[in-house]
């Protein structure tokens, strides 16, 4: 027998989910409900059953193997030994497995903290976008009756500026990379000083 059918034979899909996610969003008939580990969701679309580990959100379907290889961003035998390493299964050399999985389980808790840093940052950024957007709108509607040379100048240089931070809005919005570069680039100058 081979070491995933193996595996498979010892472990099932509630199990291993449940060991990662933990408690479950909800329980149906149908099997255990969580919000999604690869994307952020607002309702649970993630089904775990004993027929198989199913991603409403995009259509994946996974075993244990795969969804272990997916969660920490391992290859199949990677995956094999995280599983073995934390259920206690010996079908690979104990020792190798162990490193490979605080390897692994490191890079992903890393992967967690830059994702949750990002996350702050955005909303921030959004949030300061969004009340200097509200101020500049109060400062148009002020504006709009008066004839003055100066104040129709002035409003013009808020409604440049006011479509210059929709297009900041837009691009932070759009660009995840730029996120994560930004965010390297701050975790860099965190290390220099």
């Amino acid at each position: 027998m081979n070491k995933f059918k193996e595996i498979k034979k010892y472990l099932n899909n509630q199990q291993v989910v449940q060991r990662y996610l933990g408690l479950p969003e909800k329980r149906t008939s149908t099997g255990i409900w969580y919000k999604s580990p690869f994307r952020s969701e607002k309702t649970a679309s993630f089904c775990v059953s004993s027929k198989g580990i199913h991603d409403f959100g995009d259509s994946t379907h996974y075993d244990i193997i795969s969804f272990v290889e997916k969660y920490f961003n391992a290859t199949p035998n990677q995956a094999i030994d995280i599983l073995c390493n934390d259920f206690g299964l010996s079908l690979n050399n104990p020792y190798k497995s162990k490193t490979v999985v605080n390897i692994l389980k490191q890079k992903r808790d890393e992967e967690n903290r830059a994702k949750e840093i990002i996350e702050i940052w955005f909303n921030s950024k959004f949030k300061e976008i969004s009340d200097e957007l509200k101020n500049t709108r109060r400062f148009i509607e002020v504006l709009k009756n008066t004839t003055y040379f100066d104040a129709l100048a002035v409003l013009y240089m808020q409604e440049v500026k006011q479509e210059m931070l929709f297009e900041d809005l837009f691009d932070i919005s759009q660009d995840e990379e730029k996120k994560t570069k930004l965010y390297l680039e701050e975790l860099k100058n965190d290390k220099r000083g």
